[in-house]
């Protein structure tokens, strides 16, 4: 049995295969993000290729971490989770009238929100989402230090 760093493989740069399907995924959550940020267009947001090509890197890492250390698969909605988590930390997106910070956190918050609906709808489940929980999961993603595992944890206890 594999216990030793030297009897696992280096991770090596995503294949455009894997990237394409992640960054394939980042749309799907965010489809009403124009209406949330209140801005006209898309094309006035700037996104950061690099961090988001970071993100997507990091999210596979965690699914190589999920593979060795846990008996299942890391699933969508952890996926979704790690995402937020990356964007609150790397902030991607840019605008020139929303302050990073503030424009990081509403996109965290609405692809999490989405991630849930999603997930929810693909697996049968329910959303457990009341209005004072969501502003307070807003105010977390903006000012506390969350973990991966708290995203994650978060949104496995939203659904039922």
């Amino acid at each position: 049995m594999p216990n030793k760093p030297d009897d696992f493989p280096k991770f090596t740069p995503l294949d455009k295969e894997t990237i394409d399907k992640l960054m394939g995924k980042i749309p799907l959550y965010l489809k009403n993000i124009i209406g949330v940020l209140r801005i006209d267009n898309l094309n006035d947001l700037f996104v950061d290729q690099e961090a988001l090509y970071e993100i997507i890197t990091r999210v596979e890492m965690r699914r190589v971490y999920f593979h060795i250390y846990h008996p299942i698969e890391m699933g969508e909605l952890n996926e979704g989770s790690l995402i937020c988590f990356w964007i609150l930390k790397l902030m991607p997106f840019k605008h020139e009238t929303i302050s990073t910070p503030v424009l990081n956190a509403k996109i965290a918050y609405t692809l999490f929100n989405n991630m849930l609906a999603y997930v929810a709808a693909k697996t049968d489940r329910k959303v457990n989402v009341k209005r004072d929980l969501m502003m307070n999961t807003l105010y977390a993603f903006r000012y506390r230090d969350l973990s991966k595992e708290a995203i994650m944890a978060l949104a496995e206890s939203l659904l039922y």
